[in-house]
């Protein structure tokens, strides 16, 4: 390169902020131009790179993985081509000292000898300031910006996601009018009105959970999803907290308005699978709301509308169902089996039963045949799109759970909420199975484990509740005193092997 060439590069790299670096792998040492330092505000070790870029608090959280993956893969992978090099990019964000942390871009070259990584040659770049006017672009759009809740078109598009994604799980719908809000703006002012609506999106924020969506629809009216409800008993005292809270007096130049909060629900999947539906029978229950009398807090039924289809008889009954599982599940798991002329076809229709009332995507029984960890699949339901039983649990997940067996107040049980909390070897086992929680209950012979009644969420973590403890434990303990015996010898005897 000419000096003038070299010149004009310089003046570049200056100019973009670009701090330039050579790791050498093997050496374990870093090279790096005055920039570095610049943009990082501290000094950087130029030995025992790994041991430096190993510390947990250099790289922001939700870029750790990326970047370990990265790191790991320059250590210990190779070249899966055959060529000498290989370039990469990468965006993370990366502690500096006085300012926390920054986003900053990687793009990298990679040279190999006989496929192995062997030097690092790049340029880092601070893009905060860009990320930033990113953010600040796209809260724009998707943020209301007097309330800082979600416009009415994005918090439309995140429910309509949530439902889509979560088929079985209960989600309830709140659609929020002010009472005598009109009356505000005109006998009070805009400036109070203002105050008004602020006032409700902070009760808003501070009653709900930061995973349950709030959008603010428009003028004086909101909505809220609230995520994963175990009982319709916690929707009515959520609703019945945010009236008490926003029924307030507001007084200005002598005139005193009181307002209240009217509240519209729906239910899914009971009064919709969808955010369309869902909504207008939230907002039709709003409305019955309204002709009844301000402050109140109605949910939805089919009678409101009149051409829509009343309830079946069938939902009623599998409603009547639910209940009496959840009641009294050893019970209701008896009555069902003794009553049946097929035992097999009754284990199979109550693991669809499961898994539909509890939102699960695989609901099993296995027998642990001879060896520790063989487990053999007697019965399952899987949700259509996720590996067969049979697949996800191989050897490693069985002896991995095997291992983690406790004796708790409803059973022998063994679980997890959140495999991503595993080691990391664990996470990779159980999420490259798509397990992303399970709850598994033992059938147990006083002390020799026969086998297993389970569920996975094969979507996300989930805090297993006191109920889906007692189903499987009641499952597993009619299991164990009438049938797994019995049905495995069954099954083995059809066989042709047997030559029965």
């Amino acid at each position: 390169m000419s000096r003038l060439l070299s010149e004009i590069y310089e003046e570049i790299v200056q100019m973009n902020r670009l701090a330039v670096f050579e790791w050498d792998i093997l050496q374990d040492t870093l090279v790096y131009d005055d920039v570095m330092e610049q943009i990082l505000l501290r000094e950087i070790p130029k030995r025992d790179i790994k041991q430096h870029f190993a510390n947990p608090r250099l790289i922001h959280p939700k870029d750790r993985t990326e970047f370990k993956n990265r790191m790991r893969f320059l250590m210990e992978g190779r070249s899966q081509r055959k060529a000498a090099i290989q370039d990469f990019s990468l965006d993370f964000r990366i502690y500096t000292m006085g300012r926390n942390y920054i986003w900053v871009h990687m793009s990298y070259r990679v040279l190999y000898e006989e496929s192995r990584a062997v030097k690092v040659r790049g340029a880092l770049q601070n893009t905060n300031v860009a990320h930033q006017e990113q953010v600040k672009l796209q809260d724009a759009v998707e943020r209301d910006p007097m309330t800082g809740l979600y416009s009415k078109t994005h918090a439309a598009y995140l429910v309509e996601q949530e439902l889509s994604r979560k088929i079985f799980a209960a989600q309830a719908l709140l659609v929020i009018d002010m009472d005598n809000f009109k009356q505000v703006n005109d006998k009070l002012g805009h400036l109070i009105g203002d105050a008004v609506i602020l006032d409700v999106a902070l009760n808003l924020k501070h009653l709900f959970r930061q995973t349950d969506i709030l959008g603010h629809i428009g003028g004086d009216e909101f909505m809220v999803l609230m995520r994963d409800i175990p009982t319709p008993q916690i929707v009515h005292d959520k609703c019945s907290q945010l009236r008490d809270l926003l029924r307030k007096s507001y007084s200005q130049g002598g005139e005193t308005v009181q307002v209240s909060a009217s509240i519209g629900i729906a239910m899914a999947p009971i009064h919709g699978r969808d955010y369309k539906t869902l909504f207008a029978h939230a907002d039709e229950a709003l409305y019955q709301g309204k002709k009844l009398g301000k402050d109140s807090q109605v949910v939805y039924t089919a009678s409101f509308i009149g051409h829509r289809e009343k309830e079946t008889e069938k939902d009623h009954r599998e409603r009547a169902e639910y209940k009496k599982l959840v009641d009294n599940p050893l019970e209701y798991i008896f009555h069902m089996v003794m009553q049946s002329k097929d035992t097999s076809l009754t284990v199979q229709i109550l693991l669809e039963i499961f898994a539909k009332h509890f939102g699960v995507h695989r609901a099993y029984v296995l027998w642990h045949v001879d060896g520790q960890y063989w487990a053999e699949s007697l019965f399952s339901y899987v949700a259509g799109g996720y590996a067969p039983v049979d697949e996800a649990h191989n050897a490693e997940i069985r002896r991995r759970m095997r291992k983690r067996y406790k004796d708790t107040p409803y059973g022998r049980f063994t679980e997890c909420g959140d495999t991503g909390k595993l080691s990391e070897n664990g996470c990779r086992t159980f999420q490259g199975k798509q397990i992303m929680a399970y709850l598994e209950c033992a059938v147990m012979d006083d002390e020799r484990f026969l086998g297993c009644v389970g569920f996975d969420d094969c979507v996300q973590p989930r805090a297993w509740s006191r109920s889906e403890h007692e189903v499987l434990h009641a499952f597993a303990e009619i299991m164990r005193r009438f049938l797994l015996g019995q049905m495995y010898y069954e099954k083995m005897k059809k066989s042709s092997i047997w030559g029965f």
